[in-house]
C-alpha cells in the first residue's frame, strides 16, 4: 500500500472531541498493610486486525503465534495509595484506553495518574486504538480508531485489574537486575557518539558503560563486544511482589528491558506477543519449575529502546536481517533470543526476592504539562506545532519505511531560533502530514511512582539510551536509590532523543516530534515532577481527538442457509506426530465456516489437545495444552468459499503422553465451537515413544 492513500483515507475532516470523565477513586485501605496482587489476562484482537509498528506496511493479521496478552501488578501500601502496574502485548500505551480504563477502574481505588499501562512495543500487535490522528492514519495500513476493539481491550483491561485486586494479600516488594550483553545493539550509533563528539572511540567506550552501571560500579563489560552492542543499556530490571508470609511465594513482578520487541519480520502477516511475550513467557515458566505449584505474573514492558534493536550474539546485522526474513527460522531466532531474555528476568527477579521488604510506601505523582509553546527556564520556546521530517519516512534500518526516497541523516540549514531546526520536512507530503500533526495532542502525561527508593518514571513516547540514562541521572539526585524508565508508557508521542542526537537527524531524532529542545523539557519536567506533592488525584474531563474508522472482522464465506449442517468440503487432517530437536511437533488443519458472531478473539481457548479416551485437556509443562498457554502457530487461507485453518506446536515436555491417544478439537476463532465432520470426529493419534524425525 503507498503512503499518499493510506493517509489520504484520514483525512475526512477534524477529529471529533471525545471526552471522558474522570471518576473520583473510591477509597483504598488504611491498615498499614502492603498488599499485591497479579492476573494475567487474554488481549487478543479479532483477525483481520491492521497490525502496528511497521507504519504503512499494510499488514493484517492473518495468522497467530502466541496469545496477546496483559500482565498487570497491583500494589496498594495500605496507607491510602494504590497503583495497577500493566504491561500489555501493545505497541504502545494509549490516553484514549488509559482513561477510559481509569473511569471503569475507579471504585477500585485507581485514576488515571495510578494507572500505568506500558506497551511491550511489539510490531506484531493490533494498531487503530491511540486516539491521536497521526498514528491512528500512520502506524498501521488502515487508518481510524476501531471503536469495538478498543471497548474490547478495554473490558478485558478492566478485567485484569479486577483480579489482580481480588487477589491483593499482604507481601514484600523489591527491586532486582541482571545485565544481558550482547542481544542488543545500538542502531543508531553516529547520533549516540554525537553525544561525546570530541571523544574518541575508546574514550567513548567508557562512557557508554555507564549505561550499564548508574551508580558508578566498576563495570565487567564483556570486552569482545563491538562499540555499538556497548552502546545500550543492558540492564532487566524488576520491580517485584511476593507473599509476605514464609515461604514467601511469588505473586508478579514489572519489569523493562530497553531494547525494540520485533524480532518477527514486517513480511509476516503475523500477530504475535513477539520477543518479550516469549521472554515473558519462558521466565514464568522457569520460576513454576522452580516452585511446584505458583503462578507467577512477570510483565515485561519496553524501557530505554528509542534506539536499540535486540540481535543475537555473533549475528552480524546482514545476517539477521535474512534470519528475520525467513519464516520458519525467524520464530526460531525469536525464540532463542526470547528464552535468553527470559532467564535474565528469572535472574533479576531473584535477586529482587533477596532485598525485598514489606515496609514500602508508595508515592504516586502524576502531570500533564504541555510542551507545544513551552518556556524552558532560560528562556527557549518549544514549538507551535509537532513534525516529523524526511528520514522519518525512511523508516528505521529494520525495515517499514521508503529508505530509497527518503534517506536517514537528511537535515535542512542550522537555525537556533527555530526549534524544529534542523529538521526537514518531507516537501511534497508536508500538507498531509501538517493536516495530521496539528491535532497532536500537546499535553504531555507525565508518570513517576515512588516505591520507597526505586522510582518508576513511565514516558509517552521512545526513549533512547542516552535520554533514559539523564533522566535516571536527575532522579537520583532528587534522591531516588534507583530508577526504571518504562518507554510507550500510557501514551504515545513518538521518539524521545538527546538534543545532539536529534541534531544528527537519524530516523530517532526526526521522528521526535517536539524538536530539538525535547530533552531539555524532559529534564525539566521529570524534576518537578519528582519534586511535587504526591497524591493529587486529576478532575475534570480528558480530551481526546479520535478519527473513526470501520471494523474488520472474518465475516465470509458464510455457512449456507438450509436444513441440517453444511456438508465439509475437506476432511481434517492429524499429521502424525515428529520429533523436531527434542521437542514433540504436532500439526493439523480443519476446515471451516466464517464465524458469524461478533465476540473477539480473547474469549477461549480456539485449539486444544485432548485425551481421547477420556476427553480431558492435556498438559505440557505444568499447564493446558491450548493456544492460550502453549505457543501455537495458527493461520487461515481463504477463497470465496471456504477457510482451512491450520496449526502447529511444539512441546518440550511431553514424554508423559507415551502410549496416549491424542485428539485436537478445534473451538473456533471467536468463541464458535465448531463441529466435526457429520457423521464423523475429530481425528487422532497414538504418542509413540521414538517418533520420527521431521
Amino acid at each position: 500500500m503507498s503512503i499518499l492513500p493510506s493517509l489520504l483515507l484520514g483525512m475526512d475532516g477534524p477529529p471529533e472531541d471525545v471526552r471522558v470523565a474522570r471518576v473520583p477513586p473510591e477509597r483504598t485501605l488504611t491498615d498499614g498493610v502492603l498488599r499485591a496482587g497479579a492476573a494475567w489476562v487474554d488481549v487478543t484482537p479479532g483477525f483481520l486486525t491492521p497490525v502496528a509498528g511497521w507504519s504503512l506496511s499494510g499488514r493484517k493479521m492473518r495468522a497467530m503465534w502466541g496469545r496477546l496478552a496483559a500482565r498487570v501488578l497491583v500494589l496498594d501500601d495500605g496507607q491510602g495509595e494504590r497503583v495497577a502496574l500493566i504491561a500489555a502485548d501493545l505497541h504502545a500505551g494509549s490516553r484514549y484506553v488509559s482513561e477510559k480504563l481509569a473511569a471503569r477502574t475507579a471504585p477500585l481505588g485507581l485514576h488515571i495518574g495510578r494507572l500505568f499501562l506500558a506497551g511491550t512495543h511489539t510490531h506484531s500487535g493490533p494498531g487503530r486504538f491511540y486516539g491521536g490522528p497521526f498514528y491512528d492514519s500512520f502506524a498501521q495500513a488502515e487508518p481510524g480508531v476501531d471503536a469495538r476493539w478498543v471497548e474490547y481491550l478495554v473490558e478485558q483491561l478492566e478485567r485484569g485489574v479486577r483480579e489482580a485486586c481480588q487477589r491483593l494479600r499482604p507481601a514484600r516488594v523489591g527491586h532486582g537486575l541482571a545485565r544481558q550483553w550482547g542481544y542488543s545493539r545500538n542502531r543508531s550509533l553516529e547520533a549516540a557518539r554525537n553525544n561525546f563528539p570530541e571523544l574518541n572511540n575508546a574514550a567513548f567506550r567508557q562512557e557508554a558503560e555507564a549505561l550499564g552501571y548508574p551508580d558508578g560500579t566498576p563495570p565487567a563489560v564483556p570486552s569482545e563486544l563491538p562499540l555499538e552492542q556497548v552502546s545500550v543499556d543492558p540492564r532487566v530490571q524488576v520491580l517485584w511482589a511476593d507473599e509476605a508470609a514464609p515461604p514467601h511465594r511469588p505473586i508478579g513482578a514489572f519489569a523493562t528491558f530497553g531494547v525494540h520487541a520485533a524480532m518477527l519480520s514486517l513480511t509476516h502477516s503475523l500477530g504475535s506477543p513477539d520477543l518479550f511475550g516469549v521472554a515473558a513467557s519462558h521466565a514464568e515458566h522457569l520460576m513454576r519449575a522452580a516452585e511446584p505449584g505458583s503462578e507467577p505474573v512477570l510483565g515485561l514492558a519496553a524501557g530505554a529502546m528509542g534506539d536499540t534493536d535486540p540481535v543475537e550474539p555473533r549475528l552480524s546485522l546482514e545476517a539477521l536481517k535474512r534470519e528475520r526474513h525467513g519464516r520458519t527460522r525467524n520464530l526460531k531466532l525469536t525464540t532463542r533470543v526470547g528464552h535468553a531474555l527470559g532467564r535474565r528476568l528469572f535472574e533479576a527477579c531473584g535477586e529482587a526476592r533477596a532485598r525485598a521488604e514489606t515496609s514500602v510506601r508508595l508515592s504516586v505523582h502524576f502531570d500533564e504539562p504541555w510542551i507545544r509553546d513551552a518556556t524552558l527556564l532560560d528562556g527557549t520556546k518549544l514549538p507551535h506545532e509537532a513534525e516529523v521530517g524526511i528520514p522519518t519516512l525512511g523508516g528505521s534500518e529494520m525495515g517499514g519505511g521508503f529508505p530509497l526516497f527518503f534517506c536517514e541523516g537528511t537535515r535542512g540549514k542550522q537555525h537556533r531560533s527555530d526549534p524544529q531546526s534542523p529538521k526537514e520536512t518531507p516537501g511534497l507530503l508536508e500538507d498531509l502530514l501538517h493536516e495530521l500533526l496539528e491535532h497532536q495532542p500537546p499535553a504531555l502525561p507525565l508518570r513517576l511512582l515512588k516505591v520507597g527508593g526505586v522510582w518508576l518514571m513511565g514516558l509517552p513516547g521512545e526513549p533512547t539510551s542516552w535520554l533514559s540514562h539523564r533522566l535516571g541521572r536527575e532522579l537520583r539526585q532528587q534522591g531516588a536509590r534507583e530508577v526504571m524508565v518504562a518507554g510507550v508508557c500510557g501514551d504515545y508521542m513518538g521518539y524521545l532523543t538527546t538534543e545532539r542526537e536529534y541534531e544528527r537527524q537519524h530516523y530517532e531524532g526526526s521522528s521526535t516530534l517536539w524538536g530539538r529542545h525535547t530533552e531539555s523539557w524532559l529534564v525539566e519536567q521529570s524534576q518537578r515532577l519528582a519534586k511535587s506533592a504526591p497524591g493529587r488525584i486529576p478532575s475534570g474531563e480528558a480530551h481526546v481527538p479520535v478519527r473513526w474508522g470501520k471494523h474488520l472482522e472474518l465475516s465470509e464465506p458464510a455457512p449456507p442457509l438450509g436444513d441440517g449442517p453444511p456438508a465439509w468440503p475437506r476432511p481434517p487432517r492429524f499429521e502424525e506426530p515428529r520429533l523436531l530437536r527434542g521437542g514433540l511437533l504436532l500439526r493439523g488443519s480443519w476446515f471451516a465456516w466464517a464465524p458469524q458472531e461478533e465476540r473477539e478473539l480473547g474469549r477461549a481457548p480456539w485449539m486444544q489437545l485432548e485425551d481421547a479416551a477420556t476427553g480431558e485437556v492435556l498438559r505440557s509443562g505444568g499447564l493446558p495444552v491450548d493456544d492460550q498457554h502453549q505457543r501455537f502457530l495458527l493461520e487461515f487461507s481463504d477463497d470465496d468459499e471456504l477457510i482451512e485453518w491450520k496449526w502447529s506446536v511444539v512441546l518440550d515436555d511431553w514424554r508423559h503422553w507415551e502410549g496416549l491417544r491424542v485428539r485436537f478439537r478445534p473451538m473456533g476463532p471467536r468463541g464458535v465451537r465448531v463441529q466435526p465432520p457429520p457423521g464423523g470426529q475429530w481425528p487422532e493419534h497414538l504418542v509413540v515413544g521414538a517418533p520420527p524425525e521431521h
